[in-house]
């Protein structure tokens, strides 16, 4: 993957019983950070559930990335995140193809704490970085990595 220029790699279908959080934006952004955050915290606790794919991308993520990503979601959601265009995008992908738009950083700490049980303390990880801004230091965030779904460019065995 290039620095400069990195391309989306293409993701295999979502195994049975597993939802990736997706989430794409500039690669440097302390909201996408904080995103990518959050995502990578849920997976770590949740391995058996939650996996994540990312692309970040200061030249290449807007407007074309994004636009193609809006266009594969329902029309309801496409509507409902119509004029969304700031970074980061997250979205999720299901196992039987479904795809929900979330929106931005700030809506998806608003579905993380309308889907997780916030006084469990297994999640205060991730829960808690949904509570406050991002830092000014976390503009800076591993933009090279694509997360821990399988895409076609991975040759790891299972």
């Amino acid at each position: 993957m290039d620095f400069f220029f990195p391309k989306a790699l293409p993701r295999l279908a979502v195994p049975s019983g597993k939802t990736r959080i997706c989430v794409a934006g500039f690669g440097v952004s302390h909201h996408t950070g904080r995103a990518r955050k959050i995502a990578d915290t849920i997976a770590k606790v949740y391995p058996d559930k939650y996996e994540t794919w990312y692309f970040f991308s200061t030249i290449g993520f807007r407007p074309d990335f994004l636009n193609s990503v809006k266009e594969s979601l329902s029309q309801e959601d496409q509507k409902k995140l119509e004029s969304h265009k700031t970074s980061p995008f997250c979205w999720l992908e299901l196992s039987d193809g479904t795809k929900t738009g979330i929106g931005g950083r700030d809506r998806l700490c608003e579905w993380v704490q309308a889907n997780f049980d916030v006084s469990d303390e297994k999640n205060e990880p991730f829960v808690s970085l949904t509570k406050n801004e991002p830092t000014v230091t976390e503009v800076f965030f591993d933009a090279i990595k694509p997360g821990t779904a399988k895409t076609s460019e991975d040759t790891s065995e299972e």
